[in-house]
């Protein structure tokens, strides 16, 4: 063979290695821009206790105003704001300010007498004005806790005047403002559990559900009503509340961390991993909740389905994945 011609075989020989050597690099090139790495893990059927979980804090539904019957000047009255008081009990003393006024004047004709004669008029009349003082106890109307003092010992109250205001037991209520997705299904008399700070749980039920909504934040004001049970609580005071909807049950369910909701819509969905590795976003519809899991509703998703819980976050749709060891 001509010098020539070897050349040539030569360069057609280094082409041809040189093209194989290229096509594997694109080739590998491919599979990295295609295989994701994920971790996943299956759908699962978990038991479920039907219920919701709100915030709330302690109210009063209606308070009892304590008003002064008559004009009078205020002798004396014990309880303060957070006492609790029994129907029936005395809570302080009030003075007509007819008989009031006739003692401070007999006082001031005793002061101001100058011959013994003087002097006996004004001990007789001061004799008769403290004989018919009216002094008119206070009573509580109902049993319940004091929750504002509007006056104190001395003063002088007009007829009809507010001197305590009182919230009855029965008045005491937990509000919560329930999501809209889970307030059309609250029933009065459902079954609540209320646990403060501190770590105290009461019993309660659903009192009343309120028919508007929160124009903030699209919620349903929903009291609670606790059992009559150990001392009232502080009004104001946070409590965490669970209120069951419905009966314990078995139910497929996925992971916390496959879901993935998006901020503007709050539509879920899950990234479920088919037998060909192929990653496929799929809406989801959500119900009850369980430590670290929720209840599919919505698709019927079998148990041994595999959703990705880890690397989902910005996957395209239908991207193949590979599963981290």
């Amino acid at each position: 063979m001509s010098r020539r011609g070897v050349l040539a075989v030569a360069t057609l020989v280094g082409c041809a290695v040189a093209g194989c050597g290229a096509h594997g690099a694109s080739d590998d090139v491919g599979d990295a821009a295609v295989l994701v790495r994920v971790s996943v893990r299956q759908v699962e059927v978990r038991r479920f206790v039907d219920a919701i979980t709100v915030n709330g804090q302690w109210r009063s539904s209606g308070d009892v105003v304590i008003a002064a019957p008559f004009a009078a000047t205020v002798e004396s009255i014990g309880p303060r704001a957070g006492d609790a008081v029994t129907r029936g009990e005395r809570l302080g003393w009030l003075v007509t300010r007819e008989s009031k006024a006739a003692l401070r004047g007999a006082e001031l004709l005793e002061q101001q007498a100058r011959s013994p004669a003087e002097r006996d008029e004004a001990r007789r009349a001061l004799e008769l004005a403290r004989r018919d003082l009216v002094r008119v106890p206070l009573v509580a109307p109902r049993s319940g806790t004091v929750t504002r003092r509007a006056i104190e010992d001395g003063a002088e109250a007009a007829e009809g005047a507010e001197l305590l205001t009182l919230m009855p037991r029965a008045a005491l209520v937990c509000e919560v403002h329930v999501p809209a997705a889970g307030a059309g299904r609250l029933r009065t008399g459902q079954p609540a559990e209320l646990r403060e700070e501190g770590g105290s749980v009461r019993t309660a039920t659903v009192q009343r559900v309120l028919p508007s909504a929160s124009p903030s934040d699209q919620t349903t004001l929903v009291w609670l009503a606790p059992a009559e049970r150990g001392p009232a609580p502080a009004l104001d005071r946070f409590v965490v509340a669970t209120i069951v909807l419905g009966p314990t049950h078995d139910a497929p369910a996925v992971p916390d961390s496959a879901v993935v909701e998006d901020d503007l819509t709050a539509t879920k969905r899950v990234a479920v991993v088919g037998r060909d590795s192929v990653a496929i976003w799929t809406p989801v519809s959500l119900g009850a909740e369980a430590p670290g899991w929720h209840e599919l509703l919505k698709p019927a998703l079998p148990p041994g389905t595999r959703v990705i819980v880890v690397g989902q976050h910005g996957l395209p749709d239908s991207t193949r994945v590979g599963f981290a060891p």
